[in-house]
């Protein structure tokens, strides 16, 4: 009979932790839809641990997570030059140079894990791959980890944390 209590117990409270874990899933991918503006982008060098924010201080752009489960980002640097069509190789060059960050395609969420899957994208090895960013969220703030990636720029391996604040 004791046994039986204890077991009883023991499954209430596993099944209390499960539940509140999926519960908190499910609040975070709740909380991730809308739009949010980009207030900070900076990059750690896998291999040396070096630090830098290679798009300025104060980089400019989105990411919007819908309802349905669609994902688009735009993100860059402040800085991209302001010239007129129509426009020369070089500076088609720089201003993609400037450009960290536009893709569009859907996304699943695994407690603080999202997957984003891309569908169309300005680096063309994206297209069709699944990008994994962490995410946690404090009241109207974002911040996003990527997994280990390659910088375009520099063909070394990155961590970059991007952070945001809801627009909407």
């Amino acid at each position: 009979m004791k046994r039986r209590r204890i077991f009883a117990y023991g499954t209430a409270f596993l099944l209390l932790c499960v539940s509140s874990l999926l519960s908190r899933a499910e609040d975070i991918s709740k909380s991730l839809v809308g739009t949010w503006r980009v207030t900070g982008y900076s990059m750690s060098t896998v291999e040396t641990n070096e630090v830098s924010q290679p798009f300025g201080e104060h980089p400019t752009g989105y990411f919007q997570y819908s309802p349905g489960g669609h994902v688009v980002v735009f993100l860059s640097s402040a800085d991209v030059p302001k010239v007129s069509a129509p426009y020369s190789d070089a500076d088609r060059a720089t201003i993609h140079s400037r450009i960290f960050g536009a893709y569009a395609g859907t996304y699943s969420m695994d407690g603080n894990k999202v997957t984003h899957h891309v569908v169309a994208s300005w680096r063309p090895e994206w297209v069709g791959s699944d990008q994994i960013r962490f995410v946690e969220l404090s009241g109207n703030k974002l911040t996003i980890k990527t997994a280990p990636i390659v910088f375009g720029q520099t063909g070394k391996q990155i961590v970059a944390t991007l952070t945001f604040e809801r627009e909407e």
